[in-house]
C-alpha cells in the first residue's frame, strides 16, 4: 500500500509557494495559502472553490462539522484538475472512539468524492460539549494513523491544540503530528503562549503552524474590520499598493505561516492571494508585530 500511495504523492506547480510539512510517508509540500470555507453552505462552497480554482488556488479547506464537504467535492470534480495538482484538508471532529473514527473519516471521502485527502485534522481536543481526556485523544489519534497509513490521508494533524494536548498525542504517535492550525493574526505577534496556543512549541516540533481567521473575521467589532480598513494595515498597503487584507495577510505568509483566507468574491480572492511578489520591510513588519489588536478572539473555525 505504502508504494502505491507514494507514487500518488501531491505533484503542485513547482513555483507554487509552500512550507515543508511531515507526511505519512515522508517530506510533503504545504501551501502558503488556500481557500476557507468556513459557514459556508454547499452551494457557496462550490462556487467558491471554482471560482478560487479559476484563479490559481491549488488548496480548499472545510470540515465536517462545516457541512459543505459535499459541495467542495463537486466543484473539485468540475475544475478538472488532475487529483495529484490540487490540495485538500478536511477535518472531524474530537471526542470520538475508534470506530466512530473510522466512521467519520469515511464519511469524509464519501462526501467529498475523493479516494484520499492531502490533509486530515483533528478539528479539537474534546468533543463538541468540551469532553474528552488524554485516553480519548489518543484513542482517536490512533485510529486516524491506522486511516491515513491505509491511504485515506497522506498527512494527518490537529487543530486548536495546546502543547500538552500535543504531548498526550505525542505518546503514541507512530505518524509525525504535521500541522496545528489555530487563530492567527496581526495583534497576536507578541501574545503569550496562551493565546498562540504555544506557537513556539509547536514549531520546536517539526509541526506546521497554519493560521486560520488571519483577518478576524469572527472577531467582534470593531475587530473584525481593523484588518481590512483600519489605520495601520491601510497606511502600510499604500507603500506598496496592497489593501489592508493584503498587508494583514502578508505578515503571516512572510513568517512562513500558512493562511486560509475566506471569501466568495472573485476579487478579493485574486487579492488573498497576491502575497509572494512583494515584501515587507523589517519595519513593516516590526509595527505589524508589535500591534496589540485586535485580540485573539477565541472564535471557532
Amino acid at each position: 500500500v505504502a508504494a502505491c500511495f507514494a507514487a500518488t504523492a501531491a505533484a503542485l506547480p513547482a513555483d507554487f509557494p509552500t512550507v515543508p510539512m511531515k507526511g505519512v510517508n515522508g517530506p510533503m509540500r504545504m501551501p502558503l495559502y488556500g481557500l476557507g470555507t468556513w459557514q459556508y453552505n454547499n452551494t457557496v462552497a462550490e462556487q467558491a472553490v471554482i471560482d478560487a480554482f479559476k484563479l490559481g488556488y491549488r488548496h480548499v479547506d472545510t470540515a465536517t462539522v462545516y457541512g459543505n464537504q459535499v459541495g467542495v467535492g463537486k466543484a473539485l470534480a468540475k475544475v478538472g484538475l488532475p487529483r495529484e495538482e490540487y490540495f485538500v484538508t478536511t477535518k472531524i471532529m474530537g471526542g470520538f472512539n475508534a470506530t466512530g473514527t473510522k466512521e467519520n473519516l469515511d464519511n469524509c471521502l464519501k462526501e467529498l468524492n475523493l479516494s484520499y485527502v492531502d490533509l486530515l485534522l483533528i478539528h479539537f481536543p474534546s468533543d463538541a460539549q468540551g469532553k474528552g481526556g488524554v485516553t480519548s485523544r489518543q484513542e482517536e489519534w490512533k485510529a486516524l494513523e491506522d486511516w491515513a497509513k491505509g491511504g485515506g490521508a497522506k498527512a494527518i494533524g490537529v487543530s486548536h491544540y495546546c502543547a500538552h494536548h500535543v504531548k498526550d498525542v505525542q505518546k503514541v504517535a507512530t505518524v509525525p503530528i504535521a500541522v496545528n492550525q489555530v487563530e492567527f493574526h496581526v495583534g497576536m505577534g507578541n501574545a503569550p503562549d496562551t493565546a498562540t496556543d504555544d506557537k513556539d512549541f509547536m514549531l520546536s516540533q517539526g509541526i506546521v503552524y497554519q493560521g486560520f481567521s488571519s483577518l478576524c473575521g469572527p472577531c467582534p467589532a470593531p475587530y473584525n474590520k481593523e484588518l481590512i480598513t483600519g489605520d495601520l494595515v491601510t497606511s502600510i498597503g499604500k507603500a506598496h499598493n496592497k489593501t489592508g487584507a493584503q498587508v494583514a495577510l502578508k505578515w503571516v505568509v512572510q513568517q512562513g505561516i500558512p493562511v486560509l483566507p475566506k471569501s466568495s468574491n472573485p476579487a478579493h480572492q485574486a487579492e488573498n492571494m497576491d502575497l509572494f511578489s512583494w515584501n515587507l520591510t523589517a519595519a513593516e513588519m516590526a509595527k505589524l508585530s508589535g500591534a496589540t489588536t485586535p485580540p485573539v478572539s477565541g472564535g471557532s473555525s
